[in-house]
């Protein structure tokens, strides 16, 4: 692939403390579209802002700019890819081996050399990416959506008020819509970009921050006075994200080749009880769910992503044992160096989670061939496993009994019930052998995770569950009782 980087001559001067302007430099790819950028300023390492449908999204590559110019943040903006179909925030062919190598027509995207480029701009690993997007003129909407990565909760709430903040104190005396925002995991957001988030940039970045601003700001004083309240508002929440100034409780984020690991520290509640989402991707809803159920029952969480036939090559990374398998592929396994690498990353990080004393290991995954959650166990009883069925239906009557839309799912336990999923390969050599108790959950994704509404019951109830029965096994564990 043949690449022409020439120099713009600017004349910037910004606010960051830097005395100097940075050169914007572009990168022509085959005449399919270019990037325009500049490095991030002394001090801003890690941190870009990125535009990555330029003009298509409009206006998005001139409030990329005034970001960048006011915080001294790196700065990419992609023009021309867009009205082609290529992808620029995520991968679309690469689990194809063979077409790895190929053009960027052929692959469908140019994330690769949109993901070199942030590296390059951020001078090494990307630590915060704020990407900004405008909504389609079809779309009606009154706030800015922000779809995020390696947020807690805290963490969000404290830029969301920030946020408001900035725009009261601007806006006040100003003539201009009064734009709300919603932010993940914080708040819910129509905005559904699952290749972002578990294959594109939302995966590659430690932190990240993507921006929908709605297409009602129309007019030059609204645009001007925005600009302006989100150039300030980035400069808070790169303090807020990367200086931690409010001690707030943060995610840990392990990057790997492959994919990342996060864990989210307990909230002084049930220490030795971790819960896990191992296919946090693959399993499309279970990152999300794994997070908010954390935050409800107050209880440590690792969630895996990527690792997927996507970043593996045709091969998903099992991670929560040291294996791979082809997609829908049932029986063998084969052990590799690479699914050694990463299971060990996911072992250490269940252990520090819980301070290397593993006494319930929770996994949550989703499924498709069947109607009823199924509960693999280790080391639990017929008795206990008896308990945490009829708590599972007295938490679910009692909150479906409001929701009558929501279906009801049943649910089937080890040893209990037979399970058609027992995770003997988990069991065997993986994650689930190590710690003193562990509950390997399927669930009906195509029921229980079927809309937003349905996500956000289910959630409720297992983290009501998992509230009632942690202590519970915790404390049959500790005094040998069955």
């Amino acid at each position: 692939m043949t690449f022409v980087r020439l120099a713009v001559i600017t004349t910037i001067l910004f606010t960051s403390g830097c005395s100097l302007p940075r050169p914007i430099l572009q990168e022509h790819v085959q005449g399919l579209g270019r990037f325009e950028f500049r490095e991030a300023a002394d001090g801003l390492e890690g941190i870009v802002i990125g535009a990555p449908h330029g003009r298509t999204d409009r206006l998005s590559d001139s409030l990329a700019k005034s970001i960048s110019d006011r915080t001294g943040a790196g700065l990419v903006i992609a023009y021309g890819f867009k009205s082609k179909r290529l992808s620029v925030t995520q991968p679309v062919a690469g689990f194809y081996p063979h077409l790895a190598s190929l053009n960027p027509l052929q692959r469908g995207s140019v994330f690769r050399d949109y993901k070199r480029i942030l590296r390059e701009t951020a001078k090494g690993d990307l630590a915060l990416y704020v990407g900004i997007h405008r909504s389609s003129e079809s779309e009606v909407s009154d706030r800015i959506e922000v779809a995020t990565s390696g947020l807690t909760f805290e963490e969000a709430g404290a830029l969301k008020d920030a946020y408001m903040q900035i725009r009261d104190q601007l806006s006040s005396k100003q003539e201009v819509p009064m734009l709300r925002m919603s932010i993940e995991p914080l708040d819910r957001i129509s905005w559904h970009a699952p290749g972002v988030k578990h294959h594109g940039i939302l995966l590659f970045a430690e932190k990240g921050l993507n921006l929908r601003v709605p297409q009602m700001l129309s007019g030059e004083l609204a645009e001007e006075l925005y600009a302006e309240i989100l150039s300030r508002w980035a400069v808070r929440a790169i303090e807020i994200l990367r200086e931690n100034s409010l001690r707030l409780p943060q995610i840990k984020v392990q990057r790997m080749d492959l994919g990342r690991l996060e864990m989210v520290e307990p909230r002084n509640r049930l220490p030795g009880v971790v819960i896990a989402a191992p296919h946090g991707s693959y399993d499309e809803y279970t990152a999300e769910v794994v997070k908010r159920v954390s935050h409800r029952a107050r209880l440590a969480a690792i969630i895996a992503k990527g690792f997927t036939p996507t970043e593996a090559e045709g091969w998903r990374i099992n991670v929560n044992r040291p294996t791979e398998k082809t997609p829908y592929s049932e029986g063998f396994e084969p052990h590799s160096r690479r699914a050694a690498r990463v299971y060990h990353a996911f072992k250490e990080i269940v252990f520090e989670a819980c301070n290397r004393d593993l006494r319930l290991y929770i996994d949550i995954h989703q499924y498709s061939t069947d109607t009823k959650i199924q509960i693999a166990t280790v080391g639990i009883p017929v008795a206990q496993a008896r308990i945490v069925k009829m708590l599972y239906y007295e938490i679910r009557d009692r909150i479906l009994a409001k929701e009558p839309n929501i279906p009801a799912v049943d649910l089937v336990i080890e040893p209990l019930d037979v399970v058609e999923i027992g995770a003997w390969a988990a069991k065997l050599e993986g994650i689930l052998s190590l710690a003193k108790k562990s509950l390997h959950i399927e669930i009906p994704g195509h029921i229980a995770f079927a809309t937003p509404e349905a996500r956000a019951i289910y959630t409720q109830l297992l983290a009501a569950l998992f509230q009632e029965v942690a202590p519970f096994l915790l404390s049959r564990a500790e005094h040998g009782r069955s």
